[in-house]
């Protein structure tokens, strides 16, 4: 268990950044995306990124675990340029854990399959070796007693946590979080979220994309907000998030601020039955 969730202090050279974006610049068409993009990571970070739908972001973290190519710049993990031609794309996916919106379990697979398949396949652990950490990762994320029960029988909030502990499986360097909690009831965000901070309590380096700003107020180290496939403004939370100094950052966080009020006003209405 320990080797999953330990500081993953591990750059290539003494001081480097863990992971590194150089001038990406990523097209759909004609439309830009990724304009531009100059990032660094440092070891044991956690990295929020926060702007409207469509600003870029999870277009960028699908460039750092190499799910779409970049039209030019480069990406850097631990000091070994990823984007070369040649790079064995399999390797660098294993130290780059990502967890999706969507949890993308295997339907017909048991929680401890969904766990242990690519671990045996890819890293070639023994079945008895990979059903005893997926058990300690289960553990970890509070559902060491789901581990023979199929995706269906679990809530939102406990398949994300699955999706989680799968990608640990992997003993990745670096997690990439897009969206993990927009799919799930408002009920069910706080158990995915919990275990998000665990990790980064116990020094996993992370790339979050999210849109709940509490967690990017308490448990970020930094926060990066982007719009129109660039980064507008970044700094420490308290900075960006109270202080932003940049018209477009405020224009967002106001927008954000009057949805979740709209949305808790909503909520209070129903629970006290009021039309």
């Amino acid at each position: 268990m320990a080797s999953a969730v330990d500081p993953v202090l591990r750059a290539g050279r003494a001081g480097e950044p863990l992971v590194r974006l150089e001038a990406v610049r990523k097209s759909f068409g004609d439309l830009v995306v990724l304009d531009g993009i100059d990032l660094e990571v440092a070891p044991g970070e956690v990295l929020v990124v926060i702007g409207r739908s469509g600003s870029g972001k999870s277009t960028l973290l699908r460039c750092v675990n190499l799910l779409e190519p970049l039209d030019s710049g480069r990406i850097f993990l631990e000091g070994e340029e990823i984007t070369r031609k040649g790079v064995d794309v399999s390797a660098v996916r294993q130290r780059i854990g990502i967890v999706f919106q969507q949890f993308n379990l295997f339907p017909h697979l048991k929680t401890i399959d969904n766990l242990t398949l690519a671990a045996r396949r890819i890293r070639k652990l023994p079945r008895r070796t990979a059903e005893g950490r997926a058990r300690e990762l289960l553990a970890r994320v509070g559902l060491e007693e789901k581990a023979d029960q199929y995706p269906h029988q679990l809530s939102g909030g406990q398949q994300q946590r699955v999706a989680i502990a799968r990608a640990l499986m992997m003993d990745p360097h670096v997690m990439l979080f897009d969206e993990v909690t927009s799919a799930l009831d408002p009920e069910l965000v706080g158990e995915v979220l919990v275990v998000m901070r665990d990790l980064a309590q116990l020094g996993m380096t992370m790339l979050v994309v999210t849109h709940e700003m509490q967690f990017a107020r308490e448990v970020g180290d930094r926060v990066v907000f982007m719009d129109g496939g660039r980064i507008v403004e970044q700094g420490e939370p308290q900075q960006v998030l109270d202080s932003p100094r940049e018209e477009q950052t405020r224009h967002f966080l106001r927008r954000t601020l009057q949805l979740a009020h709209s949305l808790e006003e909503l909520s209070v209405n129903e629970e006290g039955g009021v039309e």
